[in-house]
């Protein structure tokens, strides 16, 4: 169960939620890769495999692109003294001008194109993505090695991120080829700092090498060092019980998604606070026909509505999930959950279910961090 860090917000409401994280890609190898990692792309030469399917979508925003693009949010915002959203990507998000094409590249368009006419119905592939799970605290790793590490329950923040970048052509091969040794950057004490292998595919769960790379390894290059991100992974390592801040979630999914060369991509936060029913409708509308997921921050249970696979009850965790499909019809998203046995409070391996489109408005709404959406 990827338990909620009550804390202190940090700089821009640095929110808690299942990991914590340090940053960039350093050129020496990282910390908390104990061996080999298979397949990691650099920013010069991001490895690119597959596309992402964009329904209703052009190839191209039109038959001469330089004509209608605008310039994209610089890479690199300087000085960059602490965390903010990128106003440039957020406005041309609100506007519905940033776009997947067929290759599966963010295209930023000049000016707002004619509202698109979204199916009722639609969701994305989910025949290997929904078979993504973090590893349990107490097993076997992929080498049939015994480990016991109770931060792993923490770590639906590197696996809705790896269910994510399922979905990048920059990022996909890594999430379905990533292998390798990990531990934390950080010796947090006994039964908390376990060095374990992971593969990309195993019965036990698949992604569990990439989501343990965005846990303890990732480290994007313009956040390294800062306020918010001062040792690798995208868990925050610094406190006792180590969590993932929606700030880091959004730059470490940026980061990868973009081929190791943006922070400010594709995706940006919409807080709880500012986010309306029907906006949540339109932006899960939005992305799912782009062909990328939306990632949720909300409580596990309100004391009346739930996460598929978790209990109702009145003092519950946070917790990251995605939503890779809707039902306008029956009022349903299709929500993509990591926690697997000796995660949820069920002790069910979750994967992907059905549920009501206003209670998972409720749980946002209720999810104490005010984290809200990465859309």
């Amino acid at each position: 169960m990827c338990a909620i860090l009550v804390g202190v917000l940090l700089l821009q409401a640095a929110h808690w939620f299942h990991s914590s994280a340090a940053p960039t890609q350093p050129d020496s190898p990282e910390p908390g890769l104990v061996g080999a990692i298979s397949a990691i792309p650099s920013a010069a030469n991001p490895l690119v495999a597959g596309s992402i399917a964009s329904p209703g979508l052009p190839a191209s925003p039109s038959a001469d692109p330089t004509a209608t693009l605008a310039a994209p949010p610089s890479a690199t915002p300087s000085p960059r003294t602490q965390w903010a959203a990128d106003a440039v990507l957020v406005q041309a998000k609100n506007d519905g001008r940033v776009i997947v094409d067929s290759s599966g590249q963010v295209v930023i368009l000049a000016s707002t194109p004619t509202a698109p006419v979204y199916p009722t119905a639609a969701s994305l592939d989910t025949s290997w993505s929904g078979l993504i799970q973090e590893p349990p605290r107490i097993g076997t790793d992929d080498r049939g090695v015994a480990y016991r590490d109770d931060n792993y329950i923490r770590f639906c923040g590197p696996g809705v991120a790896t269910v994510v970048l399922y979905y990048w052509a920059a990022s996909k091969s890594n999430v379905k080829t990533m292998s390798g040794t990990f531990k934390e950057p950080v010796n947090l004490g006994a039964g908390k700092y376990a060095s374990t292998y992971w593969k990309a595919e195993d019965p036990g769960g698949y992604g569990r090498g990439m989501m343990m790379y965005l846990g303890e390894v990732q480290w994007p290059t313009p956040d390294k060092g800062l306020s918010w991100w001062s040792h690798p992974g995208i868990m925050r390592w610094t406190v006792r019980k180590p969590d993932t801040y929606v700030e880091n979630l959004v730059d470490g999914i940026n980061w990868e998604a973009s081929g190791r060369t943006r922070l400010n991509y594709f995706y940006v936060i919409v807080h709880a606070s500012d986010l309306t029913a029907q906006t949540l409708r339109a932006r899960v509308h939005a992305d799912i026909n782009m062909g990328v997921p939306v990632v949720i921050a909300a409580r596990t249970s309100d004391g009346t509505n739930h996460l598929p696979a978790w209990r109702v009850r009145s003092k519950a965790p946070n917790h990251f999930v995605s939503v890779v499909g809707y039902d306008d019809a029956a009022g349903t998203y299709a929500v993509m959950d990591t926690c697997g046995l000796r995660c949820n409070d069920r002790n069910l391996r979750v994967g992907v279910r059905n549920m009501s489109q206003a209670a998972l408005f409720a749980l946002i709404r209720d999810e104490s961090d005010n984290d809200g959406i990465m859309w």
